[in-house]
């Protein structure tokens, strides 16, 4: 699956589906981030294939948060958010070039503490 096909799939997903958007949200933040964790043991593998795809898929689920930000919302964090998202698309793109498992940790590690935010904040779960 190529980024751009996963981000078609999100985008569908975000506008054809009774799932609460709060849900959707996190349920893409777990998919990045688990996502990310195999493009590092695909890495370790040398497993191409899995690298490839997997990275893909970061790649389509960074774009279809960003993409999914309501203009409307508060200005400052729709802000926030799309340069954290660029930046870890940026970060995520770099390493297809040339992988070093501490630079991409980096992707890993927002992707868990932006769902940990999500999930316990936002959407108040335990």
């Amino acid at each position: 699956m190529t980024a751009n096909e996963a981000y078609n799939t999100y985008k569908n997903m975000m506008i054809n589906t009774t799932v609460d958007k709060f849900q959707i949200v996190a349920m893409l933040y777990e998919g990045a981030l688990s996502f990310a964790k195999k493009v590092i043991e695909a890495a370790k593998d040398n497993n191409e294939e899995e690298f490839s795809d997997s990275i893909n898929r970061v790649i389509g689920i960074l774009l279809a948060l960003r993409d999914s930000l309501d203009p409307n919302a508060d200005k400052e964090t729709v802000d926030y958010l799309t340069a954290l998202y660029n930046f870890l698309l940026e970060k995520t793109i770099k390493a297809i070039e040339d992988f070093n498992e501490e630079e991409f940790s980096i992707v890993v590690r927002y992707l868990a503490k932006m769902h940990e935010i999500w999930t316990t904040i936002v959407m108040k779960k335990d």
